[in-house]
């Protein structure tokens, strides 16, 4: 009889764990949605300490540590790459836990690409590249219409496609090139079919506002643009997305 009560009483502990730890999480979903990405990630982590294993937990807190990390500014370096690196960490974690999760893979890619942006070894960055396109690559074989992966992958050729010839042939020789051929126009396709998936999505439109100035369209980009200004906020950095938009429409109409 001892042996009953003692294991009844540990599962109603698990459970009540259990509840804790995923109220944690959806207080967290909560406060994410209004825009309060700091007291997000505490939810998000209080979630992860009760259960380390919280794949999704981890994804969240991943992309609120990159949030709050591109939100601070350049002379703040050395705190920017210790949200990073903690970011890269619970996203490693959560694509070990949830591998054929796009979501996971997505964390990863973001926390990475901004650690990239801000380091200063050409090696480090060329590596970085290097994942970042194995990983959205991978997201597309779990997931063709997952439109961030397209976002991604033509925000990759854009960026390396402001290489000069000189830059990209020290890639080829001294860090293995890249995986495929840079190309405007392939960064402009891939952009198109992330709107397509995902229509009315500023992050989206700006990429492909981008591409289409870069390549000389610019009354297609200014297009983009105002439509993408129209819109609602819908994300924490759209704020940001929708300054970024507007400071390139002023560039294309001066």
């Amino acid at each position: 009889m001892a042996k009953i009560i003692l294991f009844v009483f540990q599962l109603v502990l698990c459970g009540k764990a259990f509840c804790q730890h995923q109220d944690f999480y959806l207080e967290g979903l909560v406060l994410e949605k209004n825009f309060k990405v700091e007291a997000a990630l505490e939810k998000y982590e209080s979630a992860i300490h009760q259960d380390p294993q919280h794949a999704m937990a981890l994804i969240h807190a991943s992309r609120m540590l990159s949030n709050i990390g591109g939100r601070l500014p350049k002379k703040e370096e050395a705190k920017k790459i210790t949200y990073y690196k903690k970011a890269i960490a619970y996203s490693e974690q959560s694509i070990k836990l949830k591998p054929a999760d796009p979501e996971s893979h997505l964390a990863y890619i973001i926390s990475l690409g901004l650690q990239s942006e801000i380091s200063t070894s050409p090696q480090e960055k060329v590596r970085y590249a290097q994942i970042i396109h194995r990983e959205a690559t991978r997201i597309l074989q779990i997931d063709s219409s997952f439109a961030e992966a397209y976002f991604v992958l033509g925000k990759w050729h854009h960026e390396l496609a402001q290489l000069n010839w000189v830059e990209l042939m020290a890639c080829k020789l001294f860090f293995g090139g890249f995986p495929e051929e840079i190309s405007l126009d392939r960064s402009l396709n891939y952009f198109i079919k992330a709107n397509n998936y995902k229509p009315n999505y500023i992050l989206f439109l700006y990429g492909l506002a981008s591409a289409q100035h870069s390549l000389g369209e610019n009354d297609k980009s200014i297009q983009t643009l105002q439509k993408a200004l129209s819109l609602p906020l819908s994300e924490p950095d759209d704020i940001t997305r929708k300054d970024r938009c507007e400071a390139l429409l002023n560039e294309i109409i001066q």
